[in-house]
């Protein structure tokens, strides 16, 4: 076993380790003192994976919540300062530097004090000294699976202190659940294995939640924009000079190796920087790289009601949790993304209000600061994006299935909840969702039973499933094209109406591809029992019909042949 007790390298603040996307197409690694430096110069944070993105930028938040926090300072001098950051594009180099210097130490990689995110001295229990190092790194399938895996197994005998870094945020924030090999000094061993304690958080912490963040055209202006200073809604957590609340690398002494069982987060940077695992990487001898991990629980909290630090990611009220955790009122549980779905497809948590609102804190932020004048007039018809990430899982979440990652350009005025156009482009979103799933996978079955398919159960609906995959993947580009052309100079009601006549001409354009692909005779003739007989003309009537009657008619003139084609 590698004997790293004695060795110090690697320092975040100074070696280049983060890839950056730089404005003008240039990709470049930088330290984080450098991000931060040039952040009016890069467009965005890369990876190894695209998941790497939002745990690496929620790193950056929580730094400048620390360097900045001010406990004196009130909503006014909050949004003063934020301003003067604004109209200058960048952030200010003496506090940076001051912070810098003061928890210089705590950012090394390898230390045997307090490497950063790790535990020091950290070991399993039993014989094994560690895991390799493909343990850590996300795309990579297990031995048995390696087949299929893309890179060569001796490419993963150890990874470079850079790469080791990255994938060291990855895994506090979306690293698997399942069964862990214990350590020691851990007391929830159970015959041998560890598990995550009953009701917590499995996964790391970013997955058991729907991640977004606000993206401007670069990265000082993304971290801006999800820089939340204060809650405008709450007022009972401080999020901006909350002198309790602290990163893991302001810690007197580095987390033991035990699991914490929390009940809530102290602020923001807890959220921002949550320590799942109990973790430490294994160097090689001379310390240049790295060929090993040792890995167990660490923190865990139950992901219910931590919307008051915790913003980015939209909640929902849940009446079946609160029954199943005997609570007086329905938790706060995060909306996560689904992996078969466009974003789009899943917009209405993100900007609609009910009757409380939900939306992620970030595009409530957004939002403040237009209604506090903290964004200029003319950035009011601009647009900025929404950007979501996530990991799925597989077997009670032990191994990763796949990653998410969309982006969605929106007008500015789509942080606003009073912005009329939303619910407009909601009621499209929902329209259209009720005539792919109902009426086109309908009038498909009718066709197949016209011709005198018999397909039922798993292989009807495996034949439903593709038509609808089929058809939001062509409505696909125009929705997205329509939602960032939704501006507020458009008339709301007229826009909608056109989009739906839009989406009108595409269902009808893929009705009649698969009539005319489907070798449909149009005297065959079928039982199909509660319908009666069927016919394709007849499944070509009630497929305009229920066209007509989910989307509404033609808001504009328009001649339809009598296949129902433009």
């Amino acid at each position: 076993m590698t004997d790293d007790s004695h060795m110090r390298g690697f320092n975040l603040l100074d070696e280049p380790w983060m890839p950056c996307v730089l404005v003008d197409g240039d990709v470049k690694e930088f330290s984080i003192r450098d991000v931060l430096g040039k952040a009016a110069s890069i467009r965005s944070i890369s990876g190894d994976l695209p998941q790497q993105t939002i745990p690496l930028e929620r790193l950056l938040l929580a730094i400048l919540y620390c360097a900045y926090c001010d406990p004196e300072a009130g909503r006014g001098r909050m949004r003063d300062e934020w301003r003067r950051m604004w109209d200058r594009a960048s952030f200010d180099a003496d506090v940076l530097e001051r912070y810098f210097d003061e928890f210089h130490d705590r950012f090394y990689l390898l230390d045997p004090k307090c490497p950063f995110y790790q535990v020091p001295g950290l070991t399993y229990s039993g014989k094994k000294a560690y895991d390799p190092i493909s343990e850590m790194i996300a795309d990579v399938p297990k031995p048995d699976k390696f087949l299929f895996s893309m890179r060569s197994a001796e490419s993963l005998e150890s990874v470079d202190l850079a790469q080791a870094a990255r994938w060291l945020v990855f895994l506090q924030s979306y690293d698997t659940a399942g069964i862990k090999t214990p350590v020691a000094g851990n007391t929830h061993v159970n015959k041998g294995k560890v598990y995550a304690p009953k009701g917590m958080a499995g996964t790391g912490w970013l997955g058991v939640l729907g991640p977004v963040m606000v993206e401007g055209d670069n990265l000082f202006r993304t971290l801006m924009l999800n820089w939340c200073l204060y809650d405008a809604g709450n007022n009972s957590v401080r999020m901006f000079g909350n002198e309790d609340d602290v990163p893991p690398w302001e810690f007197e002494e580095s987390s033991g190796p035990d699991i914490t069982v929390r009940t809530s987060f102290t602020g923001p940077v807890d959220a921002l920087t949550f320590q799942s695992r109990r973790l430490r990487l294994v160097p090689n001898e001379d310390g240049s790289r790295i060929v090993g991990i040792v890995n167990c629980y660490g923190d865990v909290i139950a992901s219910y009601n931590t919307d008051e630090c915790e913003k980015m990611t939209a909640w929902r009220l849940s009446v079946p949790q609160q029954k199943k955790l005997g609570l007086s009122s329905p938790p706060l549980m995060p909306v996560t993304h689904d992996a078969g779905k466009a974003l789009w497809r899943g917009l209405a948590p993100m900007v609609a209000v009910g009757e409380s609102d939900l939306r992620p804190g970030v595009i409530r932020w957004v939002e403040e600061l237009q209604r506090e004048g903290c964004l200029s007039e003319d950035h009011l018809l601009s647009t900025f994006s929404v950007h979501a990430q996530g990991m799925t899982y597989g077997t009670q979440s032990s191994v990763y299935e796949t990653g998410i990652d969309d982006v969605l350009q929106l007008p500015l005025a789509f942080a606003r909840k009073d912005y009329e156009a939303i619910n407009a482009a909601v009621h499209v979103i929902d329209k259209t969702r009720e005539a792919v799933d109902v009426t086109l996978t309908n009038y498909v079955h009718n066709l197949q039973v016209s011709a005198g398919s018999r397909m039922t159960g798993g292989r009807s609906q495996a034949a439903s499933e593709r038509v609808r995959e089929n058809a939001y993947s062509r409505l696909d580009g125009l929705f997205r094209d329509r939602l960032a052309g939704f501006t507020p100079d458009k008339d709301y009601e007229s826009y909608r109406d056109e989009w739906l006549d839009d989406v009108h001409r595409v269902l009808l354009a893929i009705g009649d591809e698969y009539l005319s692909d489907g070798n449909v005779s149009a005297f065959a003739e079928h039982d199909t029992g509660r319908l009666g007989m069927m016919t394709a003309a007849r499944a070509r009537r009630l497929f305009l019909g229920g066209l007509n009657k989910t989307l509404g008619g033609f808001s504009t003139d328009i001649e339809i042949d009598r296949k129902g084609a433009r």
